[in-house]
Formats: structure tokens, C-alpha cells, sequence
């Protein structure tokens, strides 16, 4: 029997849970080991449960805190991102800035991003200021800055060193377009002007250049033609221009007369309108803005510039003007010789020019003089308009980019035959006769005189 209760006791020791059952009830030693062994198995239980709770609480937390770190990260590199676009975004230098400010203020986006280098490249040259200067000045000037004031010599320029295709488009872009359609602003102190000008009855018939006022090989048509003192809109087309370039038409008023002696006072500079030649030489221009035109006269100056620098005047071109829509052709009739008048000439100067000038047409012939200075050279100007004229604005009525060039023999005499005709001017016609016995063109000390047809 005592093997058997061990027994008993070993299978009910062995047993995770209590049971009354093992043997003499709850007060048995049996049931009390029961419990001693039920009380322990709680306790480690309740300190497994503990410890499970504070690895699930540790897991919890360092599970949000890699959470917090993923979202950190994920932030940092949505910042770093941002910088990285705006670091690339931004000016890199002081001609980037230029070109990122001047995009920022054009009228649409379609201006080439070569004439707008261009733009600011020239600004750079003709001011001899740096773009860090140029910055700095755009930035704290309250009235115009750089770019104003040099905007006429630098964009035509650059227009001419562009490509049909960005020519094209900066013409479709408007940035070239006038702020305004204002009439001039003192329009009337001209005799005659109206403010109101309405287009004539009438169209007129179309405007062909005379080609003694035109480059050779140059024809201008301006369709319809100019009625004077009214308001004009129309084509102005060329052939026989220089090839690929641009050309500039600007508006003069008055006659040829008055326009070739005071060209920067009769003629609007400020605001051409400009066509590409294309590469047979060909241009059109189609002015669709009314206007208007001097009772007085009204030309156009078609101008090129090959060299792309305003500052020579070395492009073929034309002048076309209401009041000379016919060609010049030599007179029926030769002119008496024209001899100098002694006020107009140094003293023991006498000049002949034969035959003499009709003025409005044609004339080749000789141009000989004595009393000059000996064995130099001489030069010989034409001009337009009469000794008045020709005097108060020698540098407009002249044609010192052409000059006829004689050598005076040791006894102060020379001749210069002129075999090409020369167009003269209906306002009257003027020879001016220089020298230069220093060859310091900067001195003006050589004797010499001007002839003059009134």
C-alpha cells in the first residue's frame, strides 16, 4: 500500500494543476504541495507575463522609433531633393542671372535663347561693363537701366547674326513691337500736319526707287505709294540686296533734298522696321500700323549692315521718296562750265567743274583746280543741297564715304575726270574739295573749297 500512495504522490506531483482527488482531500500533503507547486507556477508566470509585456513594450517603441526615423529620412530627402532643383535652378553667374531676368520680363515665351545671349553679350560690349556691374545696376536702377539705353544699336546686331528660323520667331514673339502707337509728339509744329490723318481717296501707284539714289543693283517698291500728308500702310519690298541678313526701314519726312541734309533730324531712327533678306537677296516688309506722313514729303531709308557694327556705314542700301519717283537721266542740254566763287575758297583756289551740274539729273565730266598745295593728293565730296545747306550740316549733306582722289602735281594743278554718272540733287548740288598736307585726317588744316550750283 505504501508503493501504491508513492505512487500516488509521484503521478499527482508530476501534475501541473491541482486535484483533490490525489489522495486525503486539500489538507493532505499531497494537496499542499499541490498548491506550494499551483502558487510558484503563478508567480513565474506572472513574471513571464511581465517580462513578455516589457520586450512587447520595448519592441513597440523601438519599432516607432524606426518608424520616426524612416519618416525623418523620407523628409530629409524630400528637402535635399527641393534644394538639389533649386540649386539647379538657379543662376550659376552673373550672365545667368542677366538671362534668367530677362526671360522673366518678356511678353511670351518663344524669344530664341540665342538672341537673348546676344542681347546681353552686346549690352556687355558696348557698355564696357562687366555682368557683374550690369547685375547691379538692373537691380538699383529706379529709370531706364543699361539695357534701354543701348536696346537700338545691340538688337539690330544681334538680329543680323541670327537665323531665319530664330529671326522669324523673334518677330512672332512682339518683343520687338513699339509700347505704344502714339502720333509723334509734337507732330504739328510741322506747317500743314494733321493730327488726324485719314487714309487718301485714292490709292496711289506703287513707289519705285530711283536708282540713282540706290546702291547698284538695288530696287525698292513701296505698294501702294506714298500720298503725302496722309496716313500710308503697305508693303516695302527690295531685290539685289546683300543675301541672309536683316534690313532696316526707317521713316524720314520731308523731300530728298532736306532729308539728305539733315538725315538724323528728318528721319525716325528710334524705331525701324526690319525684314530678313533672304538668300537671293529678296525682302518684304508688310506694314499693317497706319502711318502717318509729311505734307512736306515722305521717304524711307533702307539700310544693311553687313559687318554687324553699327558703327560703320558700310552696308548697300536705298533712299526712296515721294518726290522722286522718276529716274534721273542726263540733261538735253550741257550746263556752262561752274567755276568756284573766290569767298567760297582759300585764297589764289580756283576750281572748275565741266560741264556744269543741272540739278535733278545726271552728270559725269572734270573736276580740275589750281593754287592748291603741291604734290599731294586731293579729295573730292559730293554733296546735296545748296552752300547754305551744305555749310550748316556739312557731315549729313555729304558723302564722305565715297571720295573722288586726285594727286596735285608740283605747280598746285590737278584734273579728275568723273566717267561714272552721278545722280545730283534737285535742291541744289555742291562739290567739296579738301587736302591734307600733315595726313593727320583728325586736323582739319588743308586749303581747299567748295563749289556749289546756288
Amino acid at each position: 500500500m505504501k508503493v501504491k500512495k508513492l505512487a500516488i504522490a509521484l503521478v499527482c506531483t508530476s501534475v501541473v494543476i491541482g486535484l483533490t482527488a490525489c489522495g486525503g482531500g486539500n489538507d493532505s500533503p499531497a494537496s499542499k504541495s499541490m498548491n506550494s507547486s499551483s502558487n510558484q507556477t503563478e508567480k513565474d508566470e506572472s513574471v513571464a507575463a511581465e517580462e513578455q509585456e516589457s520586450i512587447t513594450a520595448e519592441e513597440d517603441e523601438s519599432v516607432a522609433a524606426e518608424e520616426q526615423e524612416s519618416v525623418a529620412a523620407e523628409e530629409q530627402e524630400s528637402i535635399t531633393a527641393e534644394e538639389d532643383e533649386s540649386v539647379a535652378n538657379s543662376p550659376a553667374n552673373d550672365r545667368e542671372f542677366l538671362l534668367q531676368l530677362i526671360e522673366a520680363s518678356l511678353p511670351s515665351d518663344g524669344v530664341p535663347e540665342s538672341f537673348l545671349e546676344c542681347w546681353i553679350d552686346e549690352t556687355a560690349t558696348a557698355s564696357g561693363l562687366t555682368f557683374a556691374e550690369i547685375k547691379n545696376e538692373v537691380l538699383s536702377s529706379e529709370e531706364d537701366s543699361v539695357f534701354d539705353k543701348y536696346t537700338e544699336q545691340v538688337i539690330m546686331t544681334c538680329l543680323s547674326s541670327l537665323s531665319a528660323e530664330d529671326f522669324t520667331a523673334v518677330l512672332a514673339s512682339g518683343i520687338l513691337d513699339d509700347d505704344d502707337n502714339e502720333v509723334p509728339e509734337n507732330p504739328d509744329t510741322e506747317a500743314g500736319f494733321d493730327r488726324n490723318q485719314t487714309f487718301p481717296d485714292e490709292l496711289a501707284p506703287d513707289l519705285v526707287s530711283n536708282p540713282a539714289f540706290a546702291d547698284p543693283g538695288i530696287q525698292i517698291i513701296v505698294s501702294p505709294g506714298i500720298v503725302d500728308g496722309y496716313l500710308w500702310e503697305g508693303t516695302v519690298s527690295g531685290s539685289g540686296m546683300p543675301p541672309d541678313i536683316a534690313t532696316f526701314i526707317f521713316g524720314c519726312a520731308g523731300s530728298f533734298e532736306t532729308v539728305i541734309v539733315n538725315i538724323f533730324g528728318a528721319c525716325d531712327f528710334s524705331n525701324p522696321t526690319i525684314a530678313l533678306i533672304d538668300d537671293e537677296g529678296n525682302f518684304s516688309a508688310t506694314i499693317a500700323e497706319p502711318q502717318p506722313t509729311s505734307p512736306g514729303g515722305s521717304c524711307l531709308l533702307i539700310t544693311t549692315d553687313p559687318d554687324d557694327n553699327p558703327d560703320t556705314d558700310d552696308g548697300p542700301g536705298a533712299i526712296i521718296c515721294s518726290a522722286e519717283d522718276k529716274q534721273q537721266t542726263f540733261p538735253d542740254e550741257l550746263a556752262p562750265d561752274l567755276v568756284s566763287n573766290p569767298a567760297f575758297a582759300d585764297p589764289g583756289i580756283q576750281i572748275i567743274v565741266s560741264p556744269g551740274i543741272v540739278d535733278g539729273y545726271l552728270w559725269e565730266g572734270t573736276v580740275s583746280g589750281s593754287g592748291m598745295p603741291p604734290d599731294i593728293a586731293t579729295f573730292i565730296f559730293g554733296c546735296a543741297g545748296s552752300f547754305e545747306t551744305v555749310i550748316v550740316n556739312i557731315f549729313g549733306a555729304c558723302d564722305f564715304s565715297n571720295p573722288t582722289i586726285a594727286l596735285i602735281d608740283d605747280e598746285g594743278n590737278f584734273s579728275a575726270t568723273i566717267a561714272e554718272p552721278q545722280p545730283t540733287s534737285p535742291g541744289g548740288s555742291c562739290l567739296l574739295i579738301t587736302t591734307d598736307p600733315d595726313d593727320n585726317p583728325d586736323t582739319d588744316d588743308g586749303p581747299g573749297a567748295v563749289v556749289c550750283t546756288r
